[in-house]
């Protein structure tokens, strides 16, 4: 029973861990690698079926987690665990796992989590004599587990959580399942700080009543900035892009080149689909507010040609610039 309990538990793994890589492929593209090693910590609740351990016996008991992984990518990973808990069925368990663990990702930071794994148990009694119903020291369980989590900054994230360990052997011969909640916070090293949100002060020139007036372009040049992974248009960009617009509408002369930027942050393959989809969408805006698309010259350089030499890093470089001629 115990072997066959693993080796269900590997198969399953192995199964999430492909059926998590195909789902992979479909979610949207985000220039943060999110590749790397991480450690976190717990605290929650163990509870076994009181008609399965000792009479009198606790089949509550607090439980305290340690863990520690490695993720392949945002949605793959490797993991360990080690769960203590106190004064459950007359003994207090210590527990280690390994497995496989999957996330798929709801919103950019918004993030459901399955695991699989094998775990470890020793039993430490706390209470000598011939009971038929202590828990089993030395024994293994397979294990699988589920919850959300919350990523608060680039590094830092917390989660919520339900373990199940399956059969846990009873020194009668018999067997138990554990259930375990948890709360717990994350922290995976090497991800760029968190970018801070920065205002501009847009002047907006009110208009005059002029009967034959052609507007003119107030400005030449224009960088609208992007959050890091973000394509679409935000309102800060839409509002400059409707004043290029109607500049341009009503100076037939004028052309623009609109320049796709990234930071430095991410591979070179994904920062280039990046800016060049930042770019697209600009001028595809334009496009839609009537100015032809002859006029109109995109490129995308990613990070390879910066604005500033602050290491790629700045905000500005996650940008789409456009400068009118």
């Amino acid at each position: 029973m115990k072997l066959k309990s693993l080796s269900l538990s590997v198969l399953a793994a192995l199964s999430l861990g492909v059926a998590t890589s195909a789902m992979a492929d479909e979610a949207n593209t985000q220039s943060i690698d999110k590749s790397g090693w991480w450690i976190g910590a717990g605290v929650g609740m163990g509870i076994v079926d009181s008609g399965d351990v000792v009479p009198g016996s606790q089949s509550e008991g607090v439980s305290t987690k340690l863990e520690a992984g490695y993720d392949f990518n945002k949605n793959v990973g490797l993991y360990g665990s080690y769960d203590y808990m106190h004064d459950l069925g007359e003994a207090d368990l210590h527990m280690g796992t390994l497995g496989v663990k999957g996330n798929y990702y709801f919103t950019e930071n918004l993030s459901v989590f399955g695991k699989l794994g094998a775990t470890y148990i020793f039993a430490d009694e706390k209470s000598a004599g011939d009971q038929i119903r202590d828990l089993k020291t030395d024994s293994f369980s397979g294990t699988i587990g589920a919850g959300l989590e919350y990523q608060l900054t680039n590094a830092v994230s917390t989660k919520i959580g339900y373990d199940y360990y399956q059969n846990l052997e009873i020194t009668d011969g018999k067997d138990t399942d554990l259930h375990q909640v948890y709360w717990g916070m994350t922290y995976k090293f090497g991800q760029p700080a968190t970018p801070k949100v920065i205002t501009e002060q847009v002047e907006v020139v009110k208009e005059v009543a002029v009967a034959t007036e052609v507007p003119v372009a107030t400005r030449s040049s224009y960088v609208l900035p992007y959050q890091t992974g973000q394509v679409k248009l935000n309102d800060y960009g839409r509002f400059n892009l409707n004043e290029v617009a109607s500049t341009m509408r009503a100076n037939p002369e004028l052309t623009a080149d609109i320049v796709g930027r990234t930071d430095s942050t991410g591979s070179q393959a994904v920062n280039d689909k990046v800016s060049k989809a930042r770019a697209e969408a600009v001028a595809q805006y334009l496009v839609d507010n009537g100015v032809e698309a002859s006029r109109l010259n995109v490129s995308a350089v990613a990070n390879t040609n910066p604005l500033t030499d602050a290491e790629g890093k700045s905000l500005i470089e996650r940008s789409v610039q456009i400068v009118l001629k």
